[in-house]
């Protein structure tokens, strides 16, 4: 708990919190278990904010993860001595909880921990259902573990990745150890086809794949009729009850989503845009032997692709021990772990080797299995050189995706804890054995240590970055205007800020990435425009702010126009003239849904309501309206007499700037969290991402300091925009100031 993020966090958390908050619909697959479980535990667990809430439900999902996988070490260690056997288990909990990757998702509001509780769940149920082989017990048993696998499909997939595991563990357990009685041993055979035909139907209902869910619904129907013949009736029909049980926390999207919440992303209110979700149709696809890294697809996955992404996955497996340590430290620590993890197996393996089939098919499917699948383009931290694009690249860091193949090769490592202290303690007496456990201790209880200020989301100063980001973002804006951002990191927390926290509600937020998608333009075309919170609000504004919201939804589209919004390219010049601003468009130039959204807005707010751009919405959304934009706090404000007011000053981006409003929004107005508050910042690269954009207006601050004259007010703003995004040009800047004058700048 002392490391939980205190409020929102980058990328998803924005929109799953805003999700259980309004009980909406997030993006594909729409998670909605995951979405109830919030709404009902930040409505139970009353302490702190709402985002803190949700944020202590992934911890205490992690700790409870830890203690299903503590139990499962604790019956692999038995008939050892009490306090090895408990130490060792305790070790395993320690060293699944706390890898750099599954702490960082402990810490914020995501869909991992619950996902890997689930898998840790199951994996305990599995060993419970060996030990009570033969009882009327072992088959409830099952149908437990049929009910956790089908529900979380309504979480994350992921926790469906045990499946080969369990099933590859009960297949050695029957056949090393078969029921005495014949009818019994048929039966449970029986049952084990059941389990795991039933298991292939639950991941082609999750992947919504017709072809693999006829394929699962053959094998079923083929180990019901086994079940039937085995004399074992009942349970197949509630195995398949069960699971369709599971399965039925699809329904809330149906049904939500017809209620037309806040946030409703893909409109899954009829069967074909539920299945949409379901399948992801949103996002695209990409098969198994397409080369990630060619945009468009085309071309194959190459051995060099193969290498370099399993060169990722063994990157990101050296940084779950001691991340916070320095490289070479950090690569040391990682070998004793490899180390260890691989004694820790071989030790698995000879104590008892349905355990190693359970344990080493999770670690192999989670792991490996996933590079496979996955077919990730290149890491977001390497092969710069060979991909220099970034639509080469993943987005960020994608470990997360692989974060129980960490917890199980932790497992693995304080097995080998074991296998060393048994080892000193056969060889060394008393003393030898009392130094193997300080140090067994010591390495059980280092990732805690070295991986205490990466992992932690409350310690760094970038820890309410996101928060920060987004209010800044909307008290940019004028009342009653319209931000056009274009991702996760500039969407989902403004999502958060006004639907949870009620801030700024009369801004309309669009993202640009949804705008080209027609559920997400009738959903603004039908959602009406709220009142402006003046209490909320910067002062300023409030002599600007009309007395009565306009009326009307946000964007007033009819069928008619949203249908004729398609992509087009233009077959001849164009011009686009409203409220003063005039663009001209060349033939062949391609205008996709979002750009025609961008100018119907113009041509409806100007000039009563304002318009803007965040200032990470990036400059090809802007659709060539350079001249006519206005830099005010985050946000590019459209002003067709920018150009003509000389209040205002050119600005180092190319349009104008409102110094006025802009010192006043960050002097007074905007909110920093701790990035000023440490000597210099090493951020992640999302918070650096952010920590740029607010380097912005200082920067611009600073040059219209300069133009004025004005040094002292020059060298306060580039040292604070330096202090966000330091740089060698930079830091020149400075310098020159420092020792030549301000005037130094303007001089050849």
């Amino acid at each position: 708990m002392i490391t939980l993020a205190p409020t929102v966090t980058l990328w998803d958390a924005g929109e799953f919190i805003t999700a259980a908050k309004v009980l909406g619909v997030p993006h594909p697959p729409g998670t909605p278990l995951f979405v109830l479980m919030g709404h009902v535990w930040a409505g139970i667990v009353r302490i702190g904010g709402y985002a803190w809430r949700l944020n202590l439900m992934s911890a205490c999902f992690s700790a409870a993860g830890a203690g299903c996988l503590f139990l499962v070490a604790h019956r692999l260690l038995v008939g050892e001595v009490a306090w090895l056997r408990l130490g060792g288990a305790a070790a395993a909990a320690i060293l699944s909880a706390f890898p750099f990757t599954h702490w960082q998702n402990s810490n914020e509001t995501e869909v991992y921990a619950v996902a890997t509780f689930s898998i840790a769940a199951i994996s305990w149920l599995g060993v419970r259902w060996r030990d009570l082989r033969g009882t009327p017990r072992a088959p409830h048993i099952l149908l437990l573990i049929v009910y956790i696998a089908a529900l979380s499909i309504g979480n994350h997939l992921l926790a469906l990745l045990v499946g080969p595991a369990l099933s590859l563990f009960m297949l050695h357990t029957l056949r090393a150890a078969p029921a005495a009685d014949p009818a019994e041993r048929q039966m449970e055979w029986a049952e084990w086809c059941a389990l795991s035909a039933l298991w292939i139907v639950l991941v082609a209902v999750g992947l919504g794949r017709g072809n693999l869910l006829t394929v699962g619904g053959v094998l079923l129907l083929a180990a019901v009729v086994f079940c039937v013949v085995s004399g074992s009736r009942a349970f197949p029909l509630l195995t398949v009850g069960v699971a369709a049980v599971g399965i039925s926390i699809y329904a809330f999207l149906y049904i939500r989503s017809g209620l037309h919440p806040i946030l409703n992303e893909a409109q899954p209110d009829h069967w074909s845009s539920l299945l949409a979700v379901i399948r992801r149709e949103q996002f695209g696809s990409r098969g198994l032997l397409d080369n990630p890294t060619v945009p468009g697809g085309g071309a194959p996955r190459t051995l060099i692709v193969f290498g370099q992404q399993f060169l990722n996955y063994f990157q990101y497996c050296s940084w779950q021990w001691a991340r916070g340590l320095p490289f070479v430290a950090m690569v040391i620590v990682a070998l004793v772990f490899f180390t260890l993890g691989s004694v820790g197996f071989e030790f698995t393996r000879r104590r008892d080797v349905g355990f190693a089939y359970l344990l080493g098919a999770l670690w192999l499917v989670t792991g490996v299995g996933l590079v496979i699948y996955m077919n990730f383009k290149a890491g977001y931290s390497m092969f710069w050189d060979r991909y220099p694009t970034i639509d080469q690249h993943e987005v960020r860091e994608r470990d997360y995706f692989f974060v129980v193949s960490f917890q199980v090769w932790g497992m693995f490592a304080a097995f080998g804890l074991v296998r060393l202290v048994r080892h000193l303690a056969a060889r060394g007496g008393a003393a030898m054995t009392r130094w193997g456990m300080a140090v067994a201790s010591l390495i059980a209880l280092l990732p805690v240590g070295a991986n205490f200020t990466a992992a932690s989301r409350r310690h760094g100063p970038d820890a309410t970055v996101a928060r920060d980001f987004a209010y800044n973002l909307l008290q940019s804006v004028e009342p009653y205007g319209v931000l056009f951002g274009f991702g996760d990191n500039d969407t989902f927390p403004v999502w958060y800020l006004q639907e949870v926290e009620g801030i700024r509600q009369d801004v309309t937020q669009i993202n640009l990435s949804l705008a080209n998608l027609d559920w997400y333009v009738r959903q603004l075309a039908a959602r009406p425009t709220r009142p402006f919170d003046a209490a909320h609000a910067p002062a300023a504004y409030r002599a600007l702010a009309p007395a009565e919201p306009p009326p009307g939804p946000v964007l007033p589209l009819t069928e008619s126009d949203i249908d004729g919004m398609q992509p087009l390219e233009l077959g001849q010049d164009g011009v686009f003239r409203a409220a003063g601003v005039e663009l001209v468009f060349r033939r062949g130039k391609r205008l996709l849904t979002a750009d025609q959204v961008i100018l119907f807005t113009i041509g409806n707010y100007l000039p009563s309501r304002p318009v803007t751009f965040g200032v990470s919405s990036g400059r090809g959304s802007w659709l060539g309206l350079d001249p006519v934009l206005l830099f005010q706090g985050l946000v590019f404000k459209v002003d067709p007499h920018a150009d003509s007011t000389h209040r205002f000053v050119r600005g180092i981006q190319g349009p104008m700037v409102d110094t006025t409003r802009t010192r006043v929004l960050v002097d007074s107005v905007f909110q920093w969290g701790g990035l000023f508050g440490a000597d210099s910042l090493e951020l992640e690269p999302a918070a650096q991402q952010v920590a740029i954009s607010f380097a912005t207006p200082f920067l611009e601050l600073g040059n219209a300091a300069a133009v004025r004259g004005d040094e002292r007010r020059t060298l306060d703003y580039l040292r604070r925009a330096y202090q966000l995004n330091p740089s060698q040009a930079l830091a020149a800047i400075i310098h020159r100031v420092e020792t030549q004058g301000v005037q130094s700048l303007f001089s050849r």
